[in-house]
């Protein structure tokens, strides 16, 4: 471990350094140690002078917009056609600064929460993992020509497709190119569109499992199905359809390889999500 590496953990420790993670008892002193591993892992997963992004820094160290107001940062990236760029932070500052404000008890209450929240994320993830066997072996189960049929569903989204999904998945792909632009910087923008009243069966068909209809094999966050998604599946076409040309700019737009698809049967709400590159003529 360097001195610099150990000076911060040391200094960090130590709870006279900020006043709301100072320790009253030898209860909650027991109770940091006991937590002493999350926050030494913590402090230690990047190296001190490793530099990390914006959204990670808000993200891994608890921060906002205003916490990092208060700190030097150095600039990444950017330029004419790529947006602006990239703002990034130095990790021992991001850490300096987030125990300053939570104090060192809290940062360990935000890490354990995290982890409840992540452990309990994987859990959901396996349980739909496994009605995805589950449902893949009832498929490969069925007569041997619906068998093949339903078999292809789960490598082409498109392959058994009654009219009125194929008519939907052309209209969003019409509706993604609509949405399509620039930003100020000249970069392409981020598009995002909805589509209201999509049933639990439409949905289930758009992602290519059309028999799951209770959504058995996808993961709910809160009140949401969220899954990143092959973009000409869900669009019903091969990559080479999904650009538009610009034709004022002289560039073309290509939509990126992969959308967020998003649902929330409660209300039949979906919306899909994601960028787009230029490309070539």
């Amino acid at each position: 471990m360097n001195v610099i590496t150990h000076e911060l953990r040391k200094a960090l420790s130590d709870p006279s350094n900020y006043g709301s993670g100072s320790r009253k008892n030898e209860q909650a002193g027991a109770a940091a140690a006991s937590t002493g591993d999350l926050f030494d892992a913590w402090v230690n997963e990047v190296e001190p002078h490793g530099m990390v992004s914006t959204k990670e820094a808000k993200k891994e160290y608890f921060l906002t917009t205003a916490d990092l107001a208060t700190l030097s940062y150095e600039s990444y990236g950017g330029g004419i056609g790529c947006g602006p760029p990239t703002k990034c932070y130095v990790h021992e500052h991001l850490v300096k600064t987030s125990v300053r404000k939570h104090g060192r008890a809290g940062v360990v209450k935000k890490l354990e929460a995290r982890n409840k929240r992540e452990e309990k994320k994987r859990k959901k993830e396996e349980e739909a993992e496994q009605a995805r066997k589950r449902l893949k072996t009832i498929t490969n189960t069925s007569a041997d020509g619906a068998a093949a049929a339903a078999t292809a569903t789960t490598k082409t989204a498109s392959a058994s497709d009654t009219q009125e999904i194929k008519n939907l998945r052309k209209g969003l792909l019409k509706m993604v190119k609509r949405n399509m632009g620039f930003q100020m910087s000249g970069a392409p923008k981020n598009w995002r569109i909805e589509v209201p009243g999509t049933s639990k069966a439409t949905f289930a068909a758009l992602m290519g499992r059309p028999t799951d209809v209770d959504l058995d094999s996808f993961v709910k966050n809160g009140a949401y199905y969220t899954e990143q998604y092959e973009a000409s599946k869900l669009l019903g076409t091969d990559q080479a359809q999904l650009t538009k040309n610009f034709n004022r700019e002289g560039v073309r737009q290509e939509i990126g390889s992969s959308v967020a698809v998003r649902y929330k049967p409660s209300t039949m709400e979906l919306s899909v999500s994601g960028h787009a590159v230029i490309c070539g003529w």
